[in-house]
């Protein structure tokens, strides 16, 4: 089972927001479409800040990853009672975006994942089977979500806009999330499964395509300790990008599990800062080498936390999303980016060169000659200038 994949890895306190219709009877035209910002939205403390009104819910956007290529979905019914044992497993993540003739969703930022697993009962407040799909029943459940358009259509895949529509949801190790409140509403009388707990997808518009991921150091997400930057107002730091796509400049392989699918692996920066890529189910991780040297990595971050004030790492769902750092002119400390902190290298560039290789190993003062004329001299400052402020 996956550590930081799987939803369930502990015991931890939850907090579960139901409003429940009677089975199959939900008027989804009447339910408010709630933007990402608003239910990821949190307190000082981590905790969550979403009240409105709870659920039932709507929310819109792109779907970031293949369901297989993150989580486990492969049945494995347990009729006895192991603890923590999720058997199958399946994970979505969707991103706000701004949606043509749309107001609601005008600057929405963020997302939300929507979770489901099949052995509930193996939850130690549960402990009994008669909470979990049986290997036929996880088919039947997941076979509706990866098929929003009917059976024979086409399957659900990442780049897909669609529309989450929730019964209920858990606020869970820092996050809101889509998902069932892991009960699948089995009669106790019948044993037969309701849907007063079913989440559904509505597929807006196939193949509407990824977002661009946003460009981030380490630094972003980092402070200079190696602490988590929390922002409780959601402009920086990990809660800014929780549950969105995007690209980490300039890393390292420094530790963790050995490189393979469903693999946890740390990485850092050339300062120090260090970070969790939490390898996806997709086999083409065991096809690669483990990259050496530096790297820049694509995925979605997410967040594994009791307090809300931290866990983030990089959910990362094929070995294609692993990438040569782009360096170019401007990147002076060589870490993806061109910013502020390229400042004071591009100055030791300038002035000591055997100074600014001792300080940046990893990089060439090339990387300082800014107007490309094989010298890195007086006349790089103007156009480093340029490059930085793009005036």
């Amino acid at each position: 089972m996956k550590a930081l994949g799987c939803k369930l890895a502990g015991l931890v306190a939850v907090t579960v927001v139901v409003t429940l219709a009677p089975a199959g009877s939900q008027d989804w035209d009447s339910v408010a479409l709630v933007r990402h910002d608003v239910l990821q939205a949190v307190n000082p403390d981590g905790s969550p800040a979403y009240s409105g009104e709870g659920f039932p819910l709507r929310l819109r956007g792109v779907v970031l990853n293949n369901p297989e290529d993150w989580l486990d979905g492969t049945p494995a019914y347990d009729p006895g009672y192991t603890p923590w044992f999720m058997g199958g497993q399946w994970e979505i993540f969707v991103q706000a975006v701004d949606l043509p003739d749309s107001s609601y969703d005008d600057g929405d930022f963020g997302g939300t994942a929507a979770y489901m697993g099949q052995n509930y009962g193996n939850i130690p407040w549960l402990g009994d089977p008669f909470f979990s799909y049986t290997d036929g029943e996880w088919l039947a459940e997941t076979g509706r979500l990866d098929y929003p358009d009917g059976p024979g259509a086409a399957a659900l895949r990442a780049g897909d806009l669609v529309e989450l529509r929730a019964r209920v949801g858990l606020h869970y190790q820092g996050k809101f999330n889509v998902n069932e409140a892991h009960n699948n509403d089995r009669d106790w009388d019948t044993g037969e499964l309701g849907t007063a707990h079913d989440f559904e997808i509505v597929r807006l518009e196939a193949e509407y395509g990824l977002p661009a991921p946003a460009e981030l150091s380490l630094r972003d997400l980092k402070d200079d300790a190696d602490v988590a930057i929390f922002d409780a107002q959601r402009a920086t730091g990990g809660e800014r990008h929780q549950a969105t796509r995007v690209r980490i400049g300039y890393v390292s392989v420094t530790g963790g599990d050995p490189w393979g699918s469903d693999a946890d692996i740390v990485v850092a920066d050339a300062t120090g800062r260090t970070f969790t890529l939490a390898l996806g189910h997709s086999a083409s991780f065991n096809t690669v080498e483990p990259p050496s040297g530096y790297f820049d990595v694509i995925g979605v971050v997410n967040q594994s936390s009791a307090s809300g004030q931290g866990g983030y790492y990089l959910v990362v769902l094929n070995a294609a999303d692993i990438v040569a750092p782009p360096f170019g002119p401007a990147d002076v400390n060589c870490d993806g980016l061109v910013n502020v902190f390229d400042i004071d290298p591009f100055v030791l560039a300038l002035t000591d060169q055997d100074a600014y290789l001792a300080a940046y190993p990893h990089c060439d003062p090339a990387t300082a000659d800014i107007n490309v004329d094989n010298a890195v001299n007086v006349f790089d400052i103007d156009p480093f200038v340029v490059a930085l402020t793009g005036s």
